[in-house]
């Protein structure tokens, strides 16, 4: 399972916890998320799984995009 990350950004509250990332992640393979505390690694990973919603840019399961706020899983 490829994911896609394109322009992803999300605030809480006028703090900035993701601005425009762009990552792509590999089917297949392992990965590794590391960064200080604060860094947005579990913001990234709750968007990723459809906990939390990116306030713009676009999530990428397989190339297709993946469920928003407007559709179901």
């Amino acid at each position: 399972m490829a994911i896609e990350l394109k322009n992803v950004s999300k605030s809480f509250g006028g703090v900035h916890a993701l601005s425009d990332v762009s990552l792509s992640f590999g089917g297949g393979k392992i990965y590794g998320l590391l960064g200080p505390n604060g860094a947005g690694k579990t913001t990234l990973l709750n968007i990723i799984t459809n906990r939390l919603y990116a306030d713009c840019g676009e999530v990428l399961i397989d190339g297709e995009s993946a469920p928003g706020r407007d559709r179901a899983l």
